[in-house]
């Protein structure tokens, strides 16, 4: 064993630590661990950084902000609430039904996005079948990550995967190349959870109705203009449901009168709604609904605009006054779309309430003057900038620059990363969104965890920390022949995976995939899928972004995953063992 052996392992060992324990964010350990090869000369600086300048972090970078906004849009939420409008269904097949479309839906959306998307469905589905959101929400983020493994945008550990072989000499997965297997674990887990699935989740007997909103909901008053599409139409039309609002009332000049699914709406009609702030926002630029905020016209609320929530301090000169007062008091381009007080249930027109510490303002204008907001001390913005949520027409528009991108690949008349930039970028000249609001959209922390593993999976093959583990296991493995090193594989991949993100785990394990096919003269494919979809289908710790969507929304406890996952990994494990042999045949040269 060599100094720069000991070195790269010694690495390895210190990197799992870190990211196990988060003692330090994970995008710093990836970049301590570049520095670290490139100082030590174990990998010069133009290789040590080849990571982040790949053609993997260019395709995530895209799928993010196209999987960002079709689900911002409500294209995909809308399409959801209208599948499970019909009839009644009991627990177990609404739980069947929601993980075949989270399967279905995460192969050409992100698994994330594919979960983050389904989760206020399933919440919606709990509560009409009388049952706690545990029981939907750990079946549907699994079955997100087994739809996901199928393509290769599913899921951002096939992406950086494939990357990652390319780099080392072999060719890159295509963009359908593990439907076979997916399709068949994706059915397996499904029927597995559907029948065991009420055994091995937390207990869900408790009515839904127990399960608590930890989500801000904001009041706004959406006003019917003169020559709008909603004049005459009921409140039953305007399907405020498919929304994800709630209509509380209505207030014309005799008076406010209640939201009744047949009451008729009259020009300059002011509708009392309430809401999650992206259901407020997409129903003010919705041409379907024709309405506007009662304290901007909808025209006014650009696309370029983006939006902040923030809160109002003490000792701020808008105290006691009306919202109304306050907005004539800001910059014209400034627009306060919304507003949450805490214990406010009774329906109010936000344009007339006096405003109160605490209260929670959306406000949407140009980057540069809600720049300015942070400067003063009267109000405090929360978290970051937020681009305005497409609408569903520009969320048809994005669905079908995916779809461009994926004919494209498959055809072969482009690459997939060129056709998603390309999807990207006419988004952008079409002028349905800016390259700042793309840039918002990228999870730039994901993004720097794969360049910086990629290229430690780099430093693992050419130090020979590869090499001398693949021997290892090839001394303890090595005797039973190829099936048994795929499940040796297999479980040090799943292993690794619950100290390490997914794809951390396959990253660092491909190269020693790679070597162990060398050495026993073995077309290396069949292994290095074996480790791809071992780290994507690995379910046992909460690690996995899908999982840590509905860790909080279903009350669940870090040992209620592997209770369930373990169970569905072994199963999909054994599967692997099968259908990997069989669409990647192990041929053995020497």
């Amino acid at each position: 064993m060599t100094i720069e052996i000991i070195l790269v392992l010694s690495l390895l060992v210190l990197a799992m630590i870190l990211l196990a324990t988060e003692l330090l964010p994970i995008e710093l350990v990836a970049l301590l661990l570049v520095v670290v090869l490139a100082a030590t000369g174990v990998l010069d600086a133009d290789l040590a950084f080849q990571g982040f300048a790949s053609e993997t972090v260019v395709m995530l970078a895209c799928v993010m902000v196209l999987s960002h906004r079709l689900t911002a849009s409500g294209l995909i939420a809308r399409f959801t609430r209208a599948l499970f409008a019909r009839r009644k269904m009991t627990p177990r097949t609404t739980s069947a039904s929601l993980m075949t479309v989270s399967a279905l839906m995460s192969s050409f959306v992100t698994n994330t996005s594919t979960t983050a998307v389904l989760i206020p469905a399933a919440t919606d589905l709990a509560r009409r079948t009388d049952t706690q959101p545990r029981r939907f929400l750990m079946p549907l983020a699994f079955a997100s990550m087994t739809g996901g493994s199928a393509t290769l945008i599913g899921t951002s550990t096939n992406l950086a995967a494939s990357g990652v072989i390319e780099r080392f000499g072999l060719e890159p997965f295509s963009t359908f190349e593990f439907v076979g297997p997916a399709l068949v674990i994706s059915f397996a887990g499904i029927a597995f959870l559907t029948l065991f699935g009420p055994l091995l989740l937390p207990d869900t007997r408790t009515s839904a109705e127990e399960a608590p909103e930890d989500q801000t909901r904001f009041m706004a008053t959406l006003v019917v203009p003169e020559g709008s599409k909603s004049v005459g139409s009921t409140i039953g039309e305007l399907d405020f449901t498919s929304l994800s609002l709630e209509p509380l009332a209505v207030s014309r000049p005799g008076g406010r009168v209640a939201p009744h699914p047949r009451r008729k709406l009259q020009v300059a009609d002011r509708i009392i709604v309430v809401g999650l702030r992206d259901a407020v926002l997409t129903a003010i630029r919705n041409p379907r609904l024709d309405l506007a905020s009662d304290v901007a016209a909808s025209a006014d609320i650009a696309a370029k605009t983006v939006v902040v929530d923030a809160v109002m301090m003490p000792g701020a000169r808008w105290i006691g006054q009306t919202l109304k007062a306050m907005r004539m008091s800001l910059e014209s381009d400034l627009t306060i779309v919304a507003l949450h007080r805490r214990g406010q249930e009774a329906p109010a027109l936000i344009d007339r309430m006096r405003l109160k510490v605490g209260d929670v303002l959306l406000i949407s204008g140009p980057h540069d003057r809600i720049a300015t907001l942070k400067d003063g001390t009267e109000l405090s913005i929360l978290g970051t900038q937020h681009p305005f949520p497409p609408t569903q027409i520009e969320g048809t528009w994005t669905l079908m620059g995916l779809l461009m991108a994926i004919v494209l690949a498959t055809t072969g008349v482009l690459p997939l990363s060129v056709g998603l930039l390309l999807a990207v970028l006419m988004l952008v000249l079409a002028g349905r969104m800016t390259l700042q609001d793309s840039f918002a959209m990228i999870n730039w922390r994901i993004l720097i965890l794969i360049g910086g593993m990629s290229s430690f999976g780099l430093a693992m093959l050419s130090s020979g920390a590869a090499t001398w583990l693949a021997n290892g296991l090839l001394a303890v493995l090595g005797g039973y022949g190829p099936h048994v090193l795929l499940l040796g594989l297999g479980l040090l991949t799943i292993l690794l995976t619950q100290p390490m993100s997914n794809a951390a785990a396959a990253l660092t394990l491909l190269p020693v995939a790679i070597e162990m096919a060398a050495l026993v003269g073995a077309d290396p494919h069949p292994f290095v899928v074996m480790v791809t979809l071992s780290a994507s289908l690995s379910f046992i710790a909460p690690f996995e972004p899908a999982l840590l969507l509905v860790y909080g929304p279903g009350q669940y406890s870090f040992r209620d995953f592997p209770r369930a996952g373990a169970p569905l990994t072994v199963m999909s494990l054994v599967l692997l063992m099968v259908l990997v042999p069989v669409f990647w045949p192990l041929e053995i040269s020497v």
